[in-house]
């Protein structure tokens, strides 16, 4: 079945550093010449899609807002699907605006959702959601990444390295609706239109982007740029095929004989 559709990582992928990849916006722009429908995921959940937008443009990546899929948006999703749920949040401002209308409870909540704080993070606050959590309520987290790379500085703990301790100390394994959970690339399929043999997911992540990507059964390219160059341990996922960047991503497209003709 050719090949429909683009599921596209962005920091790392298309940006790293706080600037674009070379060849990254040639590559998009000969993505939508070919007629493939592109959908750009990220785990980030500090910034709403506008914002991302406009990072991305002002590095030279022309990209609409509407194309963008965060996992905090799916977060905000999947505690509304719950009836009458209440929550408490740990997030930043940005992701907290998509929770309006959803009962607040920072005592005995349904649900803690943890994002990207950053320094905030502290004994007292990891405490105090620990107490929550084995009081009942279920941890709902955007992803569980590890670290990230902030600039030109060396990498930075991300969310993840938190939730997996207060995961161990409370006996239960969080809700991700980011990547690598099925549900959010589901989400970007049904975004398109497209199943999972009609796309192919683009990333630098083993754990999120790769391992996702298999586990929907959907094919992948992983690219050396950002997290790519770090060696894979035995058990992760192996991406179908690996590029040294997005700018050899539609000659390999073409080679592979993966587009309509």
């Amino acid at each position: 079945m050719a090949l429909k559709a683009l599921l596209i990582d962005i920091d790392g992928t298309l940006v790293f550093r706080n600037e674009a990849i070379a060849g990254a916006n040639w590559a998009l722009q000969e993505a939508a010449q070919a007629g493939l429908a592109v959908r750009l995921l990220t785990n980030i959940s500090a910034k709403l899609p506008h914002h991302i937008a406009a990072g991305l443009q002002a590095c030279g990546i022309d990209v609409a807002e509407d194309n963008i899929q965060t996992a905090a948006m799916a977060c905000s999703a999947y505690i509304r699907r719950q009836p009458d749920a209440s929550c408490h949040l740990l997030v930043p401002d940005a992701m907290d605006s998509l929770f309006e209308n959803i009962r607040r409870d920072d005592a005995r909540p349904d649900f803690v959702v943890i994002g990207d704080v950053a320094e905030r993070f502290d004994y007292d606050l990891l405490n105090g959601v620990f107490r929550m959590l084995r009081d009942g309520a279920q941890l709902v987290v955007p992803h569980r990444n590890l670290y990230w790379f902030d600039g030109a500085g060396p990498p930075r703990l991300d969310a993840g390295a938190f939730i997996l301790g207060l995961e161990a100390a409370a006996g239960q394994t969080a809700v991700v609706t980011g990547k690598p959970s099925a549900v959010f690339f589901q989400a970007a399929l049904d975004a398109l239109g497209v199943c999972a043999s009609e796309a192919l997911v683009v990333g630098d992540d083993l754990l999120t982007d790769i391992a996702g990507a298999r586990a929907s059964g959907l094919a992948s390219v992983l690219v050396h740029t950002g997290k790519g160059q770090t060696p894979r341990t035995p058990g992760t996922a192996a991406p179908d095929a690996q590029l040294q960047s997005i700018a050899g991503l539609m000659p390999y497209l073409h080679g592979a004989g993966l587009l309509a003709r």
